[in-house]
């Protein structure tokens, strides 16, 4: 028989750190984070909440670091949903000449490598040491923060070189000015410069990345030409700022209810990347392009999630483009939906949940102005009803015959979007065939949808029946000003199957633009070269792409005030387009890239 601590998990008192005056709260599990804006009250939460503190990540957005002992259980309310973080994860040479990127860094007149532009890959962090990052100078590494690593590691990588050089007065690395990042450890060109020089590189810069992700992207983005294996990065001239984003904190993880071994990102980590990332381009002088791989279906797909409002804002900034991964959720079945016509007051969405599933989340999101009736059906018959009218409040459904309990917050006008929000989580649900009877009370002519998380965040063998292949595009590419990219086979010029597909529920254009994203190129961990697929590769390769249209326009002052959305836009004009086909569209946005064209057309 199940006990309540299985259907609620929280942090047992032994798992709680000690120590919390000294520790960072970004870092340790015993504080919550809430992403808040300047405007919402922030002096009276930390006086509600002893204990808390406030970090900006600009002059917009700001984290409020709660411990978790002071505040109870989380619950998803008209005011909490936006603050509480989302989770984000992976969207995992030919295919540069594909994109007319080859034929500019060989044209004896533009000669476009990236030189004087920056590029920021946010993701799993860089294998430093290898060769496609570095040129006679050294690394083309600028700054490298690793948000992952924590004091007592710092501490233990300085011993060991003490050990090693007999030297406590001036170990490599004391010169390293932590204030200018919150949290975890920045390392400077000189730094990795040093640690390339060294027998033991990672005493003085100990970070890794782990999966490899991080470094194909930023092979695909701005690694060096190699010839003799038909690779290049699409900038192999740009410098590089590289963050490697911290895991999700336990809570967060215990709260959306994902497998004990799925990789998750904190959004306001994200935006805290966001942010040095600029500052630090800023220091170099530099235009800035920024890849972000990684995608998340939590929110309405309308870009109100928080990191898609700050993509937004930044994209809009002189200097600065965004390009995001459309994500790999076309054929996932992870989203339903339904539309209510005349005449049709019921809709039943069906889900097969997978054998020894532990639990879910799951996000129904309806137009205004309807009012949305739902029950919930067990594969034995069961059928318990959502109440709309106990307020957001956590509802829980019991079921009898199950062993199974289903927690249902009801939001009806969530305030980001105006749309119905019924937030359900499921904890140790039965397999078999769930029912979601949906009703409409006011008969208006409206559409809702219904998303599962991403692939990696659930069993894959957990899916809708009758899913829909289209407004699976992961946010932030539901932003308006990012450069969302999906992803085709250059070798045959078809749709990667898996790609996300648009529009919005609200119908803003997206994706954006396609980029070749199959069987692609990349360097890998420790040297040597693989292949990759995925929308994270076309979003690397368009990054890239934004670097040299900013070598063009900025370096060369062509246009100096070129912003993020004037790199979409002068991509958008220049892709190439079928004869047969309606542009855009939900699968192929605007066309296919291609830079060469593009300035074919400035001609």
């Amino acid at each position: 028989m199940l006990r309540k601590e299985d259907f609620e998990p929280n942090m047992k008192t032994e798992d709680k750190i000690p120590g919390a005056q000294t520790e960072n709260p970004a870092q340790s599990q015993r504080f919550g984070d809430f992403i808040v804006k300047y405007m919402q009250n922030v002096q009276d939460t930390m006086e509600l909440f002893p204990g808390t503190s406030f970090r900006a990540i600009n002059e917009i957005f700001g984290v409020l670091y709660v411990p978790l002992e002071s505040m109870g259980k989380i619950e998803v309310t008209g005011t909490s949903y936006n603050s509480i973080p989302k989770c984000y994860t992976y969207m995992d040479m030919e295919a540069a000449g594909e994109s007319g990127i080859n034929r500019l860094h060989d044209h004896p007149y533009l000669k476009l490598r990236g030189k004087g532009t920056a590029v920021a890959v946010i993701d799993s962090g860089i294998d430093y040491q290898n060769e496609v990052f570095r040129n006679a100078g050294g690394s083309r590494i600028a700054y490298l923060w690793d948000q992952s690593i924590e004091e007592e590691e710092q501490n233990q990588s300085g011993r060991e070189l003490e050990a090693e050089n007999g030297d406590a007065d001036n170990l490599p690395g004391d010169d390293i000015a932590d204030t200018e990042v919150p949290y975890g450890k920045l390392f400077r060109k000189e730094d990795i410069d040093r640690a390339l020089a060294s027998e033991e590189p990672f005493a003085i810069v100990p970070s890794r990345d782990t999966n490899g992700h991080g470094t194909a992207l930023a092979g695909i983005a701005a690694g060096n030409m190699v010839p003799g294996e038909n690779f290049t990065g699409a900038a192999p001239e740009a410098t590089l700022i590289i963050i490697k984003v911290k895991p999700a904190k336990q809570y967060l993880r215990n709260f959306y209810l994902y497998p004990p071994d799925a990789e998750a990102f904190q959004e306001n980590d994200v935006m805290m990347a966001i942010a040095f990332a600029i500052s630090q381009a800023k220091k170099l002088k530099m235009p800035l392009s920024i890849c972000l791989g990684i995608g998340s279906s939590q929110g309405a797909h309308l870009g109100t999630n928080a990191l898609s409002q700050y993509v937004d804002y930044v994209a809009n900034f002189s200097q600065v483009s965004v390009s995001v991964a459309a994500g790999n959720e076309g054929n996932t079945r992870n989203h339903s939906t339904g539309i209510f016509s005349q005449g049709r007051e019921q809709i039943v969405t069906e889900l097969r949940v997978a054998e020894r599933e532990q639990g879910f989340t799951m996000e129904f999101w309806g137009e205004p102005p309807e009012i949305y009736g739902l029950s919930i059906q067990s594969p034995t018959g069961e059928i318990l009803e959502v109440s709309s009218s106990i307020g957001s409040r956590t509802q829980e459904l019991s079921f009898v015959f199950v062993e199974t309990k289903v927690y249902v917050n009801y939001i009806l006008i969530e305030r980001q979007t105006g749309y119905s929000l019924v937030y359900i989580r499921f904890f140790h649900p039965a397999s078999g065939i769930w029912k979601i009877f949906t009703q409409a009370r006011n008969h208006q002519n409206v559409q809702f949808h219904i998303w599962l998380p991403v692939e990696g965040l659930i069993s894959q063998d957990t899916y809708f029946l009758e899913p829909s292949p289209y407004t699976t595009v992961t946010a932030p590419g539901d932003a308006r000003n990012s450069i969302t990219a999906t992803a085709y086979q250059h070798r045959d010029g078809s749709i990667y199957i898996a790609a996300g597909r648009g529009y919005t529920p609200d119908g803003m254009i997206t994706p954006h633009l396609a980029a070749p994203g199959v069987n692609v190129k990349v360097p890998l961990v420790r040297g040597g070269f693989g292949t990759h697929s995925g929308t994270s590769i076309s979003a690397a390769q368009t990054a890239g792409i934004a670097a040299l249209l900013f070598e063009w326009a900025i370096i060369r002052d062509n246009q100096p005030f070129f912003t993020g959305s004037s790199v979409k836009y002068y991509l958008q004009r220049g892709a190439r387009r079928e004869e047969n086909m309606q542009y855009p569209n939900p699968e192929w946005g605007y066309g296919k890239v291609d830079l060469y064209h593009t300035f074919e057309l400035l001609t």
